[in-house]
């Protein structure tokens, strides 16, 4: 499990809540590759997933009125 689908599950958010985030840009085989971890997965794209996380997680935070972490690449990819 990587730290990008440990995020997600526990926002209870699947791959197409990310992609609402970011539709020009991200779409559902980007997401379902940087879940999985199997393959290094290209910065931009990092960056992209990145964007759509703390979108997301701002998002939600406004609907629950609580303040969240805003997450880094490095702390969700690694190096």
């Amino acid at each position: 499990m990587t730290k990008l689908d440990e995020i997600l599950q526990s926002l209870e958010a699947s791959n197409h809540d990310l992609v609402e985030m970011l539709p020009a840009n991200l779409n559902h085989k980007m997401v379902q590759k940087a879940r999985l971890g199997k393959k290094p997965v290209p910065k931009h794209t990092q960056d992209l997933i990145l964007q759509a996380v703390n979108a997301l997680l701002r998002e939600k935070s406004v609907t629950e009125d609580k303040k969240v972490k805003q997450y880094k690449r490095v702390e969700i990819f690694g190096e």
